[in-house]
């Protein structure tokens, strides 16, 4: 079996590692060493457990292992992946920032290049350098071979050039064939015809079902649909009746309930104040519910991520703790106050997601989801601090679709119409394909053939026109809302026009519509060549001829007035960030993040050049009506043209939003809070809004176009078969 390693495929056959027309053979002990990390997704492995399981000896000297730990980490260097592969953690060890992907066995495969032998040992070296199959016996055979030998010599040489190449690949395989299980059997997939049932009533967005361990309780989260407030319910099963849970004047929404206890954990939000807290509720006397008792504080960014163990004692949960980055798992200890590091967090969104105990109380599962990437299912566990990946999904979608199955070491992971059952403790699985269709976002195993699910459609979108916002008279109101969320609202205006641009899929697909006065016009007309489009932020030259945006992690260009879109294939690969036109039409601005810091570069669209500027690290780079391009720094504001800086105030800094205009730069947390920073009198005003302020938009007059995303009214309902 093969693996993808970042840009690089890993055919394990031949020791190499290609990418492109790049190919690197590999020695026996890298093969072990790139094998191990592979065996250890996203966990940091300490120095002896190399010594011990790669070089099985109870000793190693430092130089050997840091020379072969340089050695790989050079072998995977890219000259596109500027961040290495291979990390190095301070005093703890290393890990590999990649999630290796097994590819299927019919995966193409590059095959050795046999080059005929030369007539003088320039030209050998030469075709040598474009074989790598046969760099390593080129010494070999230049000391070996001189002018005008005889045939014979050259039929011997050539003879013991394929007996090195043979032993190589028997080496290679034998490590290997040591250090690796056999291929799992493709999976078998079992069509079920199943009842679907609805099992909850009130009005609003129903969401995140857990069932308690005995299964006799059901709690959920709703979503009043006119004022988007959050609110918990817990229903007795076997009568159907039910509980509202409370905690003071927050707004709460399910978290989990404790393992193998009758109490539910709580998120309690106030969005308008920056509170958040986590509150256990004891449920022992089901229609008399606790006030409640405050575990820890919680991050405002995320729900849903955090359950407590039967004691009381550990608190499991995952949290952005780089403000750029993706979260990780952690154990919060109740007593000591004190926070241990089971995962590291990620260096991309998402990261771990959604830990929740195993019935034994051996495992913590998860889910890990990388920006751009399938989601995967792990398991953590707790005796050994063994991390194994037991799923991964073919979509890109985030699912937060598993459980575990009552008292078994046995998951449940729902993606689209398939469910797969695994067993954690011998990795065997079991995929049912489920008709009716469902597509489930959370679910929650009530038995081995029946589980609650929630629906993944639950977004009503929109852009949002806000006017006066920070003075008592503000109003806002919709426009052009979507029932489905299927529509992308990214408002852009267009120029200095009364014109506002925006991404809609009301034809079907993701298109760009222009509205004027009351009438929406398409644009674009994107085939189904592009697939499904994944849109980043839509920025407009100054001279309202041609858009810059990200569509599928690619950046391209489209042409209004011909309405052609044109990838840009010389940044093909690259991680881009943030982006903004230059002061003309014809150059650009990007920021590429490069061994944790942001780079930034300026792309000529007529003669393709790249310049790379090393005085700013911006992390968001954005342009205001009139086509002026701004970079953002952890503490600045720069106006590119001419270099003008604007110390930023602290409340102002490393911030998920922003707009600008010529009086005013606007920020958001993407939460509730929004911001402005005059930029003549560098006064500093915040106010909260209601809903979740995502990307934004903001006109010379200060009237605000938000991208706003509110529930719509969902069930939650029950599978069996």
């Amino acid at each position: 079996m093969n693996y993808q390693i970042g840009p690089w495929q890993f055919i394990k056959n031949r020791c190499v590692v290609v990418a492109g027309n790049i190919e690197r053979e590999l020695d026996p002990l890298l093969i072990k060493l790139l094998m191990h990390f592979i065996s250890k997704p996203q966990q940091i492995i300490a120095r002896q457990e190399l010594v011990e399981q790669v070089w099985q000896q109870s000793f190693v000297d430092d130089n050997a292992i840091n020379r072969a730990i340089s050695e790989l980490r050079k072998q995977l260097a890219h000259p596109v992946e500027k961040a290495p592969l291979l990390k190095t953690h301070y005093r703890k060890g290393y890990s590999l920032t990649v999630v290796a992907t097994l590819l299927a066995e019919s995966e193409p495969q590059l095959q050795p290049t046999i080059v005929p032998l030369a007539d003088n040992t320039n030209e050998l070296q030469s075709r040598s350098e474009v074989t790598p199959t046969l760099a390593v016996d080129s010494d070999i055979q230049s000391q070996a071979i001189a002018p005008n030998k005889s045939k014979t010599k050259q039929f011997t040489i050539v003879a013991g050039v394929f007996l090195l190449i043979l032993i190589s690949a028997i080496a290679c395989w034998l490590v290997i064939v040591n250090f690796e299980q056999h291929p799992p059997q493709q999976d078998k997939i079992i069509k079920t015809t199943a009842t679907i049932i609805p099992s909850t009533w009130n009005v609003g967005a129903e969401a995140v079902p857990v069932i308690s361990f005995d299964k006799q309780y059901l709690a959920y989260s709703n979503t009043d649909l006119t004022n988007q407030q959050q609110h918990a319910f817990v229903k007795r099963i076997a009568d159907q009746r039910e509980v509202e849970l409370h905690y003071q004047d927050f707004n709460v929404s399910i978290l989990s309930w404790q393992h193998k206890q009758h109490s539910v954990l709580l998120q309690a939000t106030k969005l308008s104040e920056q509170q958040c807290v986590m509150v256990l509720v004891d449920l022992s006397d089901f229609l008399n519910p606790t006030a409640g008792q405050v575990i820890r504080e919680c991050d405002l960014r995320y729900t849903g991520y955090a359950q407590l163990d039967e004691s009381g004692t550990f608190l499991y949960f995952t949290e952005f703790k780089n403000k750029r980055g993706g979260s990780g798992l952690f154990r919060y200890n109740i007593h000591s106050k004190k926070e241990t590091t089971l995962v590291p967090s990620s260096d991309l969104l998402y990261g771990a997601l959604m830990p929740r105990i195993s019935p034994s109380g051996q495992y913590i599962g998860y889910i890990q989801s990388l920006q751009g990437q399938p989601f995967s299912f792990f398991t953590y566990n707790l005796q050994t601090s063994e991390i194994k990946r037991f799923f991964q999904a073919q979509s890109k979608n985030v699912s937060f679709a598993f459980d575990w199955l009552p008292n078994e070491d046995r998951v449940f992971v729902s993606e689209y119409d398939r469910l797969t059952t695994i067993n954690v403790v011998d990795g065997s699985r079991m995929v049912r394909e489920i008709s009716p269709y469902i597509s489930a976002y959370y679910i929650a195993a009530q038995s081995a053939n029946s589980f609650y699910f929630s629906p993944s459609q639950t977004q009503q979108l929109s852009i949002f026109k806000v006017t006066d916002l920070f003075s008592p008279a503000m109003q806002g109101h919709h426009l052009y809302a979507s029932e489905g969320n299927n529509y992308n609202a990214l408002p852009l205006l267009k120029g200095q026009q009364p014109n506002t641009l925006f991404i809609s899929s009301r034809s079907g697909n993701a298109q760009i519509w222009l509205e004027q006065g009351n009438q929406q016009l398409q644009l674009s007309n994107f085939t189904a060549e592009h697939g499904t489009p994944d849109f980043g932020f839509v920025r407009m030259a100054s001279n309202g001829k041609f858009l810059l945006l990200k569509i599928n992690e690619e950046l391209n260009f489209f042409d209004v007035q011909t309405k052609k879109l044109h990838t840009i294939t010389e940044l093909k690969g690259r991680k881009i960030s943030s982006y903004a036109w230059s002061d003309n039409s014809e150059q650009i601005w990007l920021t590429e993040l490069q061994d944790k810091r942001y780079q930034l570069w300026q792309f000529n669209l007529v003669t393709r050049e790249l310049t790379k500027r090393s005085d700013i690290a911006p992390y968001a780079l954005l342009n205001n009506n009139q086509g002026d391009s701004f970079a953002v720094t952890s503490d600045e504001l720069i106006r590119l043209a001419d270099d003008k800086r604007w110390q930023l105030p602290d409340a102002a800094r490393t911030t998920s939003f922003h707009a600008i205009n010529a009086d005013y730069l606007y920020i958001s947390d993407g939460i509730s809070r929004v911001a402005r920073f005059n930029l003549t009198t560098h006064e500093f005003a915040e106010t909260h809004v209601d809903f979740k302020s995502f990307a934004f938009n903001v006109t010379d007059n200060n009237e605000l176009l938000f991208n706003r995303r509110d529930v719509k009214d969902t069930q939650i309902k029950l599978v069996s078969w």
